[in-house]
């Protein structure tokens, strides 16, 4: 990497790291949001006495059964945010990485 490609990708950095920051609160409202409807589905599944197990863990598992299609939901999300925030680290990272090369080109200068 020659040195003006250094600088181009430290100026462009930041705003890619901005944007990544955008991602994470982005995907983050999605999974409140996707979490918030399976909540209120389960709810109302409670209330509206569709979970008629016997014991706890009988209407844990037909919760389960009436809502895969939130829980999916919730695990795809979570995987999204997890994978936005990884982008974000390594975007950091790299951020840092460039500036202890800058600094020791600029000692070396």
């Amino acid at each position: 990497m020659t040195k003006q490609e250094l600088i181009t990708k430290l100026l462009a950095l930041p705003a890619e790291i901005t944007a990544a920051e955008d991602a994470v609160l982005g995907v983050h409202r999605q999974l409140t949001d996707v979490k918030d409807i399976l909540q209120e589905k389960e709810d109302s599944l409670l209330l509206g006495n569709r979970l008629d197990g016997k014991n706890a863990e009988m209407r844990a598992a037909q919760a389960r059964a009436f809502t895969g299609h939130e829980r999916k939901l919730v695990t795809e999300y979570e995987l999204r945010l997890k994978n936005a925030v990884s982008n974000l680290e390594r975007l950091r990272v790299q951020m840092n990485a460039y500036r202890t090369v800058a600094s020791l080109l600029q000692v070396n200068v």
